[in-house]
């Protein structure tokens, strides 16, 4: 515990109310030595008892609000052989949570006082406390050194769900040894969390699955990892005795003496990051509670999308009253405070049969498949049994407000893979008033750009841009609690780490003050709705598609000095329409793009993108903070044509050199002086064409058009100055091959 805080003066200063009489209590408790606060504690809560007595609220019944409004277990994007989920490939675990733990460093802040943290984030339920279990050797069972995990979490498991007549800890809740239920302990991409919280009249649903799902992550209200050691706890506390000078250079994560220590804390800070990870993916949530467990020593966690809020360690032998009042103050949050994003809601029979049948048809016309086929299609976009309905509150015409849509969705054909930043999910819906099938996209967007996506898309579909995706409606989500309305303005659902960046506990990473950007959810419909290019069926679709697109990005720049800055396989798409026999290629996700200034440079400085697919430039480590240009863009979507050539046509590769080949030219990176850079062998091929010539395709018009299209990004000496205008060459090459294919 850090020694700068003053009991005393914080007493003096705190309201006589009884939220502060609690408040108060629990800071005398954690203060005190274990021995001495025992009086201390029996006549705060006495007071607070007697304070509350006349506002008591039955505890079962506040607790047993949660469950019923909230929507679980979503489903997840598959993958496009609609086997399995999308993105969390068991045999990639490994590398997937060391970039989870890696990323983290980013967005993590801490460590704040778990006092503090529970007063913060859990208000005081207006109910009594007599149904609340006593904190007093609560975890006495947990011993202090351990050599399994299951020494901690099996006694701490016990602890909490303990009832001695009609007292508890955590009413309406049970806890279950889920890490019992997985498939393989021995392979992290198998295994599931120590422990996890459910909701009482969720628990016979998970318990009837089988253990092969991973439905624990979408019922878990919180969930508990553990580690037989302190010494796996990534982060580290500042001293209580450290004078101000080094207070302030306190790096919070730890600086581990060997890479044995440093590999097993990574591991574990990775793999409760995965978990974290998957909750939100497999359930609308806003923000997650979590613990871990680092032999005794416990640690607190707030996470929302702009990150993570730490607690600083303690001692659960020493202050259980900590783990207790967090527990008893969660059972009695409503269903938002939680979490849950109750603004989805579950479809009725009716809108479930809408939503199938109006799809279905939709599927039909999209890929000219029926019967058996198209029932399989159909799995992409259509989970039995898991159609919500989901508002968007889009502004009114003439600033009269907000006007309400409400669209269904299933499954997604995006899920969130990443804990922070936009974690987009994206969805073919039904709108119920027309009918028709349209495309939502539900993101989080940097709250301080006035500019939204919807807005850009209105701008280009005014200006007559082709080939980029038709605005239906927008708007920013609707807080669901309270009728979320402070007199005119309507509360919009918003993070809150953003808020604690400068406060004096969030400590330095990596050297550097960590800051986090605020975010606010957003959803934009769009009424153009077609399927990835990863889709595509032969050489004449793709040239076909990416050359819309060039048409797209060439128009955004004549008539919007706009440049898009995401080229990548995953923002084009490709639609079906009336009278044209090859589906027309759309570039979408306008979100990263921006205006260029009259050197052709975009006005904000810094990489934008897939780092896929860079240019050679932007991959530099002295382009980190540079500047995208248009040439940029049309280097990037070369890279898309010759991903998607080895990925989707036939040619002379084997399975081992093109997996080769695509990590190296597409993935590596490499760090300079603490700076991600690339692009290696993009250079190297722009120079020889070594290894794009090595490839051996199929096509003779796709080889063609691509070694053509290469030279004209790189060209040889004796050819620059006829192909030193990069947009016209590609113009008449793309139409040209486009003839031919």
């Amino acid at each position: 515990m850090r020694a700068d805080i003053n009991i005393f003066g914080w007493l003096a200063s705190t309201p006589c109310n009884t939220q502060s009489t609690i408040n108060c209590k629990m800071k005398l408790k954690y203060l005190l030595g274990t021995s001495a606060r025992e009086s201390v504690s029996e006549v705060a809560w006495t007071i607070s008892e007697h304070l509350y007595h006349s506002t008591s609220v039955n505890s079962t019944h506040l607790a047993n609000m949660r469950g019923d409004s909230c929507v679980y277990d979503v489903p997840m994007a598959l993958d496009p052989e609609k086997s399995r989920t999308d993105g969390l490939e068991p045999l990639l675990a490994w590398s997937r949570n060391r970039s989870h733990a890696r990323r983290s460093r980013d967005y993590v802040l801490g460590p704040m006082h778990p006092i503090s943290f529970v007063e913060e984030f859990l208000p005081l339920p207006s109910c009594s406390r007599d149904k609340l279990l006593s904190s007093r050797n609560a975890f006495a069972a947990v011993p202090r050194n351990v050599d399994t995990p299951s020494q901690i979490y099996e006694p701490l498991a016990s602890s909490l769900n303990e009832k001695i007549d009609d007292k508890g800890r955590c009413p309406g809740h049970v806890f279950m040894k889920t890490v019992e239920r997985s498939t393989r302990l021995d392979r992290l991409g198998h295994i599931k969390p120590h422990v996890c919280c459910f909701a009482t009249e969720n628990l016979d649903t998970v318990l009837r699955a089988s253990q092969e799902s991973r439905i624990e992550f979408g019922y878990a209200e919180m969930l508990i990892q553990v580690a037989t050691s302190p010494l796996a706890d990534y982060f580290v506390d500042p001293g209580p005795d450290l004078d101000v000078p080094d207070l302030i250079a306190h790096q919070f994560t730890r600086d581990f003496q060997d890479e044995e220590s440093y590999d097993r804390a990574e591991r574990t800070w990775g793999l409760h990051i995965s978990y974290v990870t998957e909750v939100f993916a497999r359930q609308q949530r806003i923000f997650l509670y979590t613990i871990s467990l680092f032999g005794p020593f416990a640690r607190l966690f707030r996470w929302d999308r702009s990150g993570c809020i730490v607690s600083e360690s303690f001692d659960i032998h020493q202050h259980p009253d900590v783990i207790t009042e967090f527990f008893w103050r969660f059972a009695h949050l409503s269903d938002a405070k939680p979490g849950h994003d109750l603004t989805y809601t579950m479809a009725s029979p009716h809108e479930e049969a809408l939503f199938r049948d109006t799809v279905r048809a939709y599927v039909a016309l999209q890929l000219d498949v029926s019967d058996e086929e198209l029932d399989n299609a159909l799995k992409t976009h259509y989970q039995p049994g898991h159609v919500t309905k989901v508002p968007v509150h889009s502004p009114a015409a003439a600033g009269s407000g907000l006007k309400r849509y409400d669209l269904l969705v299933s499954r997604p054909i995006v899920s969130p893979l990443s804990l922070d930043g936009r974690c987009t999910r994206g969805f073919w819906a039904v709108d119920v008033e027309t009918g028709k099938v349209v495309f939502l996209k539900d993101t989080w967007r940097i709250a301080s750009h006035s500019e939204t996506e919807g807005d850009i898309l209105r701008r280009l579909n005014e200006l007559g841009v082709r080939n980029v995706p038709i605005l239906a409606f927008q708007g920013d989500v609707v807080d669901s609690r309270n009728n979320a309305f402070e007199g005119n303005e309507p509360i919009y659902q918003e993070t809150r780490t953003n808020k604690y960046v400068a406060e004096p506990w969030a400590h330095r990473i990596d050297g550097k003050d960590v800051i986090v950007r605020r975010r606010r959810h957003y959803r934009l419909v769009a009424s153009t709705v077609g399927y990835s290019i990863k889709t595509l069926r032969g050489t004449e679709e793709l040239l076909h598609s990416t050359y819309d697109v060039f048409i797209a990005m060439k128009d955004a720049l004549e008539k919007d000095s706009r440049i898009h800055r995401d080229l990548s396989v995953g923002n084009i798409i490709l639609v079906k329409e009336p009278g044209r026999a090859i589906r027309r290629g759309y570039l979408i996700d306008w979100d990263a793009s921006d205006r260029t200034d009259d050197a052709g440079e975009s006005l904000h400085a810094g990489r934008a993108g897939t780092w896929s697919f860079l240019s050679i430039r932007m991959l530099s480590d002295g382009q980190v903070n540079g500047k995208h240009t248009f040439k940029d863009d049309m280097e990037a979507l070369l890279y898309v044509v010759f991903y998607c050539g080895l990925l989707y046509l036939p040619h002379t590769l084997s399975g081992y050199d093109l997996t080769t080949l695509h990590d190296e030219f597409f993935e590596r990176v490499i760090n300079v002086k603490g700076v991600p850079a690339g692009g290696g062998l993009k250079l190297m091929n722009s120079i020889n064409r070594l290894h794009s010539n090595q490839v051996g395709f199929q096509s003779a018009p796709f080889q063609e058009w691509l070694d053509t299209v290469m030279d004209y990004h790189s060209p040889p000496p004796a050819l620059r100055e006829k192909y030193k205008d990069i947009r016209t060459t590609w113009n008449g090459t793309t139409a040209s091959h486009i003839a031919s294919s």
